[in-house]
C-alpha cells in the first residue's frame, strides 16, 4: 500500500513516539496519531468460514467500502478490506466448481456486490493517502503511475500447419461434420504453402508492439497433446524458433502456459518447465495457467516450488474487471501457512474471449467497453494488463475484424 501504491516509505513500530507522522492501527484510540480501527482480521490465524458473512457492503463518500467502523479519522479498516481482497480469501472456502474444476466470477463477492469492474484497492489507497496528506501536510506521496502490460497466450502456434497428417485429416473429417467452409477451403492451399498460416501472425505482432513500443509477455503451451492442450510438439524445430524468436525480440519475455492436463496429481508442470528452459536455455520465472485452471492455494505453492517468480492468472475469461479488487501487482499471501511469498502476482483485467464470446460484442462495442474499462484503470494510476491469443489476431471465422481492438487498445494504452 505505501511502498508501491503511495511510494512512501514506512515503518513498523510499537514505540509510537518521536514519529513525525504517524498511523494508528490498534484497538487503542488514544494513541496519538491517524487512527485506522481493526476489525480482527490481521490478528486471525487461521482460514474462518466467519469472515465472509461480516463482508458488508456501504458507501462512503461515492466509494464502496466494507469492514465499516466507527472510528473518526477513517470510515473502516482498510488494511483488513485489501487483504480480504487481494489474498482470494473466499477461494479458500468451500465452493461449488465449474467444469474446469474452478471457482468462477458468479461466485466472487465483488461481483455479487455489483463492483468487480472497480479497481477498488487503488481506489481505498488513494484516498487513504489524501487523508493522511490533509492531516499531515508535509507528507510527499509519489503514487505508482499507470502502466499497461500485454500478455498472449500461444495455444496453437499454427492452425494447421506441423500438426501432422492424421490430425489435419482428422480435422478435415470435422469440418465438414460441422459445416466449417472456410476452415475447408484454407486447410490444404495452407498446407502446401498456397496461404500463410492463420494463427502464424508474429510479424505482424511485432510490427505493431514496435510501433506502439509496447512490451509483451508469451505464455508457451508445452504439454503432451490432450483434448483441451493442441499445441504442436515440443520437439518440433519449427515451434523451438519460434520461440527463441519471441525471447530474442525486444521488449518481449516468455513464459510457461502449463497445460490443462498439469493440474492433475503429478509432475506434469514440472516437465513442462523443463521443456522451455531446454529450449530456451534460461530459468523459467513466468507462468500463466492454460484455461486459467488455478486452485487456492496449491497452484502456487508448486509453481514456487519450480522457480517462478511472476504468475499471471489472476482474472476471469467470463468477465471483464479485477477478481482481487487491484489493479497494480501484489505478493501471493499462503493463507493456509500464514506466511509471505515472493511470487508475485499480476492480475490481468481484460481478456480477448470476453466481450467476443461472453458479451456478445462486435468489434466497435468492444473497442468501448475496453476504453472504458482502461479510464477506470488510469484514474487511479493502475496496471491494466490485457489478455490475447495469436489466434485472436487470425482475422479468420469469429476473430474477423478483432485486430483493430487490439490495435485501438494499444495506442489509446499509449496516449494514457
Amino acid at each position: 500500500m505505501f511502498s508501491e501504491l503511495l511510494g512512501v516509505p514506512y515503518q513498523i513500530t510499537q514505540d509510537p513516539e518521536n514519529q513525525n507522522i504517524q498511523l494508528n492501527y490498534s484497538t487503542n484510540s488514544s494513541i496519538l496519531g491517524f487512527y485506522v480501527k481493526p476489525v480482527g482480521l490481521l490478528s486471525e490465524q487461521k482460514i474462518s468460514v466467519e469472515w465472509p458473512e461480516k463482508v458488508k457492503f456501504d458507501l462512503w463518500d461515492e466509494l464502496p467500502l466494507f469492514f465499516k467502523t466507527d472510528a473518526k479519522d477513517w470510515p473502516f479498516d482498510v488494511f483488513s478490506a485489501i487483504f480480504y481482497c487481494v489474498s482470494r480469501y473466499e477461494e479458500y472456502l468451500d465452493f461449488p466448481i465449474d467444469v474446469h474444476n474452478r471457482f468462477t466470477a458468479e461466485q466472487s463477492f465483488l461481483l455479487k456486490n455489483d463492483v468487480m469492474h472497480l479497481p477498488l484497492v487503488n481506489k481505498w489507497v488513494l484516498a487513504l493517502g489524501k487523508a493522511l496528506k490533509n492531516k499531515f501536510s508535509e507528507l510527499e506521496l509519489n503514487p505508482r503511475k499507470f502502466q499497461y502490460i500485454s500478455t498472449i497466450d500461444i495455444d496453437q502456434a499454427w492452425k494447421f500447419k506441423h500438426k501432422g497428417l492424421a490430425r489435419n485429416i482428422v480435422g478435415t473429417f470435422r469440418d465438414l461434420a460441422t459445416g466449417k467452409w472456410e476452415n475447408l477451403l484454407d486447410r490444404w492451399p495452407t498446407l502446401i504453402g498456397l496461404k500463410e498460416d492463420a494463427f502464424y501472425n508474429f510479424d505482424w505482432q511485432n510490427q505493431v508492439h514496435e510501433k506502439y513500443k509496447i512490451a509483451v509477455k508469451y505464455f508457451i503451451l508445452l504439454g503432451d497433446l490432450g483434448g483441451f492442450d493442441k499445441n504442436i510438439s515440443h520437439k518440433n524445430k519449427a515451434f523451438r524458433c519460434l520461440i527463441n524468436r519471441l525471447l530474442n525480440t525486444q521488449n518481449c519475455e516468455v513464459g510457461i502456459h502449463p497445460s490443462y492436463k498439469s493440474n492433475t496429481p503429478n509432475n506434469r508442470v514440472k516437465e513442462e518447465v523443463k521443456r522451455l528452459k531446454d529450449i530456451t536455455g534460461r530459468d523459467v520465472i513466468l507462468s500463466r495457467q492454460h484455461f486459467l485452471m488455478h486452485k487456492m492455494p496449491n497452484t502456487y505453492q508448486n509453481l514456487i516450488e519450480l522457480g517462478i517468480v511472476e504468475e499471471h492468472t489472476m482474472g476471469y475469461s467470463t468477465h471483464l474487471g479485477f477478481r482481487a479488487g487491484i489493479a497494480a501487482p501484489f505478493y501471493f499471501f499462503d493463507l493456509t501457512k500464514n506466511e509471505s511469498t515472493n511470487l508475485k502476482l499480476y492480475p490481468f483485467c481484460a481478456m480477448d474471449i470476453t466481450p467476443l464470446h461472453y458479451m456478445k460484442q462486435n468489434p466497435d462495442e468492444a473497442i468501448e467497453t475496453l476504453t472504458e474499462l482502461m479510464n477506470e484503470v488510469k484514474a487511479v494510476n493502475g496496471l491494466f494488463v490485457s489478455l490475447w491469443h495469436n489466434e485472436s489476431f487470425s482475422e479468420t471465422e469469429r476473430w474477423k475484424g478483432w485486430r483493430k481492438v487490439y490495435e485501438a487498445l494499444l495506442s489509446k494504452a499509449v496516449k494514457k
